[in-house]
């Protein structure tokens, strides 16, 4: 019996490929903050005929990652998917946002995407095949103003996915960058981005669109997934405009937030 961990499982795109993944029979641990909130969508995806299990983990806190594998040893769980889809941003000027804020999205975002990562490939077994989706965004391919830290980790993210699918692709490692852009979830009010929905009406998806599109992706191990028609013309673009123009565009969009 192989298990899937999911962080950031709670809500938005976590808890979306939670239901398919639960839907296509596989097992899941849940990793998340709010214990109610993990309570709840166990009860939920139990009922599907699959064994669900969660562990509350802050990946803020240290040691969060090795904890969680520890856990994962001492219930003597095969964990042979990781979906590393916990993650943090805000909106606003750099200096105008207390440091701490900007240093906790850059551990969530990659420290602890990295750590998570690490400790998979370290703990799993080698002898079956493994899968990797770490959740990025469209933002990684591009500097914007008003969400520096959030966008900069987020190409960290698609740089370090990038890199590590070469690395263990002799390994039967698959590993997969899903970037979506605008999502239906509590990212927006949590980041401070009031106006996001205005500003990206054409770009919006849902979780559960982002989450189908993420799991294709993996299960034919791509090794980007862009969701939806105009993201992916949207990243052409990007990818053909210089990076001072880039900057200067998404400043124009997100600056009167």
């Amino acid at each position: 019996m192989t298990y899937t961990i999911i962080t950031g499982a709670s809500k938005g795109i976590g808890r979306a490929i939670a239901y398919q993944l639960a839907a296509q029979g596989r097992n899941l641990i849940l990793v998340a903050r709010s214990e109610e909130l993990l309570q709840k969508l166990c009860e939920e995806l139990s009922a599907k005929n699959v064994d669900v299990k969660y562990l509350v983990s802050d990946l803020l806190d240290e040691d969060a990652a090795k904890l969680l594998f520890d856990w994962v040893e001492i219930q003597k769980l095969n964990v042979d998917t990781l979906i590393n889809n916990a993650g943090a941003g805000h909106w606003g000027k750099f200096a105008d946002c207390a440091v701490e804020k900007h240093l906790q999205v850059m551990h969530l975002n990659m420290d602890a995407m990295v750590t998570v990562a690490y400790e998979f490939l370290k703990r799993s077994d080698a002898r079956q095949r493994r899968y990797i989706l770490n959740t990025v965004s469209t933002g990684a391919f591009q500097p914007v103003p008003y969400m520096a830290v959030y966008c900069a980790s987020k190409a960290f993210m698609l740089s370090f996915s990038r890199a590590l699918r070469y690395e263990v692709k002799s390994q039967n490692v698959y590993v997969t960058a899903l970037c979506p852009g605008p999502t239906e979830s509590e990212f927006s009010a949590t980041a401070g981005v009031n106006n996001l929905e205005k500003n990206f009406s054409r770009f919006f998806m849902t979780a559960e669109d982002v989450a189908k599109a993420g799991l294709q992706g993996l299960w034919k191990n791509k090794s980007v997934v862009v969701p939806g028609m105009m993201n992916k013309l949207s990243t052409m673009a990007v990818n053909l405009t210089p990076q001072d123009l880039a900057a200067a565009m998404s400043a124009n969009i997100f600056k009167n937030n």
